[in-house]
């Protein structure tokens, strides 16, 4: 046999060392994604009362009827009480239809004590949401014995991949592409996040809409999006048990590591499930759009 010569055995000393960096690059930059992201994914998907409870949300929100933007709402009452007069002064020539004085009056006695606890209201219902995606999660824990959150969860998928790690390998795309993913989901849910805070700061306004039936439409398109945006965090906790229960089944290893992948995108796609059965609000993925309204 002749000797392998030095060029190419040099050659393969640095197309090796070349291959060896970006399998390090790439799975220190995974790793340090994944690892930052997945923590904060709890914090920001499961919403607690909490959300509605900072200091600075209820000063802007208001603490009685005559601060923040609650003393807004209430002077908005003298309005739609203006708007009632004159129409209920124009049906007498026009022959139009106006509600009684005194029905009139006795929905905006209530309407304005909804607006003025519309805050309470919103806590109790993310309350109650709340408590619907912790019985899920401890149901998980019962069933897996294991902490069924991201944190927990990113832990489970690092050891369930190679520990050799080579981006040029099906676990490496794989990996890859759980990285991308996390990527994707803080971005959705941190805008979910935000806009959970911004209906509950516009709950005043909704619930005052009540008071003329023009404005109504406003109140349904309110508590349709709240709603649609509280009940992902339902079914993001069932979805999250997939991931756990696939790793438990005895079959094959590639096939364990698709399906999970699977479960992560089934999570990006959660807004637009709930989108289509409430007619609210969808958070969309998809970075080539122009905005992530779905």
């Amino acid at each position: 046999m002749e000797p392998v010569s030095e060029e190419i055995i040099n050659e393969i000393d640095i197309g090796s060392v070349i291959v060896d960096t970006i399998n390090s690059l790439c799975h220190s930059l995974f790793s340090s994604i994944d690892n930052a992201i997945y923590p904060i994914l709890d914090d920001i998907v499961f919403i607690s009362p909490d959300i509605t409870e900072t200091n600075y949300l209820e000063r802007i929100f208001g603490t009685n009827s005559n601060t923040g933007l609650l003393i807004l709402a209430n002077s908005l009452i003298l309005a739609f009480i203006l708007y009632y007069s004159v129409r209920r002064f124009i049906s007498f020539y026009a022959g139009n239809e106006v509600e009684s004085p005194y029905i009139f009056l006795i929905k905006g006695i209530f309407i304005t004590i909804l607006m003025n606890f519309s805050l309470e209201l919103c806590s109790t219902l993310i309350s109650f949401t709340y408590e619907i995606t912790n019985f899920i999660t401890a149901l998980g824990q019962n069933i897996f014995s294991k902490e069924v959150s991201f944190a927990s969860l990113i832990n489970i998928l690092n050891s369930s991949f190679a520990s050799d790690f080579n981006v040029f390998s099906l676990d490496g795309v794989l990996s890859g592409m759980l990285s991308v993913s996390s990527f994707s989901l803080i971005i959705s849910f941190a805008l979910r996040y935000i806009m959970i805070k911004v209906l509950v700061l516009s709950a005043p306004f909704a619930f005052l809409c009540l008071l003329n039936k023009s404005t109504t439409g406003f109140f349904k398109s309110w508590y349709r999006s709240l709603l649609s945006l509280l009940l992902v965090q339902i079914l993001i906790a069932l979805i999250l048990l997939l991931p756990y229960a696939i790793i438990k089944d005895s079959s094959s290893e590639i096939l364990n590591k698709i399906l999970i992948i699977g479960a992560i995108n089934a999570l990006l796609k959660s807004g637009q499930f709930i989108k289509e059965f409430m007619s609210g609000i969808g958070i969309s993925s998809n970075f080539q759009s122009r905005s992530f309204w779905s």
